[in-house]
């Protein structure tokens, strides 16, 4: 269902002195989420099933856009240990490497670090956009923060210039779910999805 995709916006100014990004995460139709309440106040909650792609948007001010090569980005995800609070039950454990992580292949090469591959971004001389071809799934309950970082070539009257930009751990992903909730993840199973 179209409501059950999501997408990381990531964008930058091609003069920007700062290597960092603005983020956000966006609905189906790219308005920006919101922040849950009570127990996940603060953070970014998502379901099994739900699905996330990157966006990444190029911006210039200053001067005409001419060119701007994606040539890697990443997103890290580093698990954080269950609480007394929300899982007594599980205090001390840790969740899976990532919420997209999938146990029933452990050994495919995804684990903490999603790579969404490279490519050109396309638009005007203002604005360029470049959009993953890569769909993670939301899988896994628990917390994780999240941080990503890219690197870009961007064309200039004298050759290409290389720009590396990011956004520290600032997300957190899980269900959200109470440990009696349907999302609560069992031995073996991997079921929910929560971003700050």
């Amino acid at each position: 269902m179209l409501d059950n995709k999501y997408f990381l916006m990531v964008s930058f100014d091609i003069n920007q002195e700062s290597e960092k990004l603005d983020w956000a995460f966006l609905d189906a139709q790219h308005e920006p989420l919101e922040k849950a309440k009570g127990v996940e106040t603060g953070l970014f909650v998502f379901e099994a099933g739900e699905t996330m792609r990157l966006n990444v948007v190029a911006n210039s001010y200053q001067e005409e856009l001419v060119g701007v090569h994606i040539i890697d980005c990443h997103l890290m995800n580093r698990p954080i240990m269950y609480s007394r609070r929300v899982t007594p039950q599980m205090a001390g454990e840790y969740p899976f490497p990532s919420p997209f992580f999938d146990p029933a292949q452990p050994l495919n090469g995804q684990g903490a670090t999603a790579s969404f591959g490279h490519g050109e971004a396309h638009g005007g001389p203002m604005k360029m956009v470049w959009d993953s071809d890569l769909e993670l799934i939301y899988r896994n309950k628990g917390r994780w923060q999240m941080s990503f970082i890219m690197t870009v070539a961007i064309e200039r009257a004298n050759g290409l210039e290389y720009r590396v930009f990011s956004f520290d751990p600032e997300a957190h992903v899980g269900s959200g779910g109470t440990p009696d909730s349907p999302w609560h993840r069992k031995a073996g199973d991997g079921n929910g999805g929560t971003a700050k």
